[in-house]
């Protein structure tokens, strides 16, 4: 995973604003246990214009990593709405180990 994390900033790092990527950093990071920092990442893909629905799927999981269960069920709500992209990533979720 860390090897992900590095290969999406490189590729982050020449075009910033592609939502896509930054889902997919979003998803990695989250696997990864940082999930302030997924929170972050995630936040800037929606205030960028992402309607994916792996975006707010992935805030969801940062958010229950975080123990804020609430608004990780107000993202997975938001997700359920919207089409998933083909071009971003889930991050893995296990509500059974929450």
């Amino acid at each position: 995973m860390a090897a992900a994390e590095a290969v999406l900033r490189s590729a982050l790092q020449a075009v910033p604003h592609d939502t896509a990527l930054i889902t997919c950093l979003g998803a990695v990071l989250c696997d990864r246990g940082k999930y302030r920092e997924a929170v972050n990442v995630l936040e800037t893909a929606l205030k960028l214009g992402s309607a994916d629905s792996h975006t707010h799927y992935n805030l969801g999981v940062a958010l229950a990593g975080l123990a804020k269960p609430r608004k990780a069920m107000a993202q997975f709500g938001k997700a359920q709405g919207l089409a998933p992209s083909s071009l971003t990533w889930t991050a893995y979720f296990d509500p059974q180990a929450q």
